[in-house]
């Protein structure tokens, strides 16, 4: 797996929510999307969205409290 690779990301994504403390648990319906020129990582599972993580570069991730209204899918 490629370090940059979407699926890369979403995990690095995933293991940053699990250190968050949350006892709810992402599930495979996590995916990347595109707002406003910005790469986000949206963890989700069969319940909803969880948490929104913008792409920094090519590797790394950050947690927004704030997102694009147009990632709000359910």
């Amino acid at each position: 797996m490629e370090q940059g690779s979407d699926a890369a990301l979403i995990k690095r994504a995933i293991k940053a929510y699990l250190r968050s403390g949350s006892p709810d648990q992402p599930g495979k319906d996590s995916l990347i999307r595109e707002a406003d020129g910005q790469r986000y990582v949206l963890v989700r599972n069969k319940a909803g969205l969880m948490a929104v993580y913008l792409v920094m570069g090519t590797t790394s991730v950050q947690r927004v409290r704030e997102w694009p209204e147009s990632l709000d899918i359910t």
